[in-house]
């Protein structure tokens, strides 16, 4: 997979899952049995719907998000990526979130499994 190809989706999965009401665009990005670990140590979604589920859950609670891709590297058909995250939930809470995502794809150029690296007991703080 070039760079190029692989920026390019990734910054769309950062874009549409904070910026996109309709959670299609974002599941669109995975394969049919794509896999997503968010984060990793929970369990794996497997597939578009629950995927979509599990964004549409998040969505629920958090009122904006401010994603910014720090770094990508690409090594054949994956790439790990360094990303910040700025959150406000529809509580008023801010939360700020580092992590890196390892990010692999199939021969479409789909998602073929996600797995993200973040401190989420920031978030469980907020979202209990």
């Amino acid at each position: 997979m070039k760079e190029a190809d692989a920026r390019q989706i990734i910054e769309a999965y950062f874009k549409v899952v904070a910026n996109e009401p309709d959670t299609g665009a974002f599941v669109e990005l995975f394969s049919p049995d794509g896999i997503l670990e968010d984060p990793v140590g929970t369990p794996p979604l497997q597939g578009r719907e629950a995927i979509r589920r599990f964004v549409d859950a998040g969505k629920s609670k958090i009122e904006r998000v401010e994603m910014v891709v720090r770094e990508i590297m690409t090594c054949g058909s994956e790439s790990a990526v360094r990303w910040s995250g700025d959150i406000l939930t529809r509580r008023g809470e801010r939360i700020t979130l580092e992590g890196i995502g390892i990010f692999m794809f199939d021969e479409q150029q789909k998602l073929r499994h996600v797995r993200e690296f973040y401190d989420v007991t920031k978030l469980l703080a907020v979202f209990s």
